[in-house]
């Protein structure tokens, strides 16, 4: 006598629907298992390379700012050596000026106190060093110029003594008189 179930057995009311639905079969197991490693490492490799995109933009925009950075810096760069260039040059101008100055002579540095000295209304017509001893003469509009003149030379501190008037003279020029004069004194040396 040979029997059929139909029902099934055991095995076959215990597992439900759900539970046949993802029970594989033994011979698929491995098979299931090597595609499920392989999605996994998809899915890891996917993630990996987002991650590396979103680094790269992230240093392709910091390489941007760092780029416009640098522009600036190379533009203030260039400013600071123009300026460094020029208070170079300004420099080395400077320095020759106070070596001119340090260079002078007795004669321009009483060229200078002269110069400086002249009053309004006045003006040189001769002006003469022997040694230490110098001579001025010149003419002025009023003995008033003169004496400003003389106390402007004496107060430069180039002469060792007081300045002696030598001579005073009035003279006519068409219908104005003007005062002729002649000063001597002694230059201090060195000054």
């Amino acid at each position: 006598m040979i029997r059929v179930n139909l029902i099934g057995g055991a095995e076959g009311r215990r597992a439900s629907g759900f539970a046949r639905f993802f029970s594989v079969p033994p011979e698929q197991r491995a098979a299931l298992f090597g595609v499920a490693v392989i999605m996994a490492t998809a899915v890891a490799v996917a993630g990996y390379w987002w991650a590396l995109d979103q680094t790269r933009r992230a240093l392709d925009a910091d390489i941007a700012a760092q780029d416009a950075q640098l522009v600036q810096l190379q533009a203030a760069s260039r400013l600071v050596l123009a300026a460094e260039a020029r208070e170079k040059d300004l420099r080395q101008r400077v320095d020759l000026i106070e070596r001119l100055r340090a260079a002078q002579r007795a004669p321009v540095a009483l060229l200078e106190a002269v110069s400086l000295s002249l009053p309004d209304g006045l003006w040189l017509l001769e002006l003469k060093q022997t040694g230490a001893s110098v001579r001025i003469e010149g003419r002025a509009e009023s003995l008033t110029a003169l004496t400003d003149f003389v106390d402007r030379l004496q107060n430069s501190g180039r002469f060792v003594q007081a300045l002696d008037i030598v001579t005073t003279n009035m003279e006519a020029i068409g219908e104005t008189s003007v005062v002729r004069f002649a000063i001597r004194g002694d230059v201090r040396t060195g000054a």
